[in-house]
């Protein structure tokens, strides 16, 4: 039965490789695109069609952008090639546009001198920022967890509470795909772990005078099986607003 921190762990790591890899790529492509800015040479060239061609995005989207064909001449050779990026809509067939290129490779061309590669450099640097902090602070929030386990379990302050509930923990969710046809499926958020309401009750009058909750835990039948049973709880002998419920005893 898998421990929320557990995945918290996990998914920390993930995220924070993949959005440091990210921003290495970024940074890449901003210093490639700066070394072409830089070096790029200007050659009048003239469109020699613009032709709307579909293509599909990241997300299997179909979208539509121009594709804008070029003719120029470099040192008396002529070379055709084609622009994905750089379109606007006052452009015709037969215009003049000034393309850039790198005096040693003439059959690559930019309608920009790669400052929209410069600007996409810093989108992806951020968007794998945003990746990377995420992943750092769920890191963190696993890290504290697992250090309060261990500073409780060194002081070593005990009581034991009766599971009373078991409840679904609203502040996770998935999504999952509903429907029986690949284009009609839509994605629909479920909550798939729980955790243990456990009570501490006065014996005499079973009155409840303390409420504890434990780690979410994925959801699973044998879940319920636990109610009436008996779990051991570490409390901080300075502040017993921290506890941890050792679930993994009564697992």
């Amino acid at each position: 039965m898998k421990n929320q921190n557990f995945v918290n762990l996990f998914i920390g790591s993930v995220f924070a490789i993949v959005g440091l890899l990210v921003v290495i790529g970024g940074f890449y492509i901003m210093e490639s695109m700066s070394d072409f800015a830089s070096k790029a040479v200007p050659v009048e060239g003239v469109i020699a069609n613009i032709e709307a061609e579909r293509y599909r995005n990241m997300n299997n989207e179909t979208r539509t952008r121009n594709v804008i064909s070029v003719d120029y001449v470099i040192n008396g050779k002529k070379y055709e090639n084609t622009l994905t990026k750089g379109y606007r809509s006052s452009m015709r067939t037969g215009d003049a546009i000034t393309l850039y290129y790198l005096p040693d490779e003439p059959w690559k061309v930019s309608a920009n001198a790669g400052k929209e590669g410069i600007v996409g450099g810093v989108a992806v640097s951020v968007f794998g920022s945003i990746f990377f902090i995420i992943g750092l602070l769920t890191l963190n929030k696993a890290r504290k967890k697992i250090a309060l386990k261990k500073y409780l379990k060194q002081w070593n302050k005990t009581i034991y509470a009766e599971v009373i509930a078991v409840e679904t923990d609203l502040t996770i969710s998935e999504g999952i795909d509903v429907g029986r046809r690949r284009k009609f499926k839509k994605r629909q958020m479920h909550h798939p772990y729980s955790f243990l309401k456990c009570a501490v009750k006065k014996p005499d009058t079973n009155e409840i005078i303390a409420t504890y909750k434990s780690d979410s835990v994925r959801n699973s039948n044998k879940l319920q099986s636990y109610i009436g049973k008996q779990v051991k709880v570490y409390l901080d002998p300075r502040d017993d607003a921290k506890y941890y419920v050792a679930l993994e005893e009564l697992l």
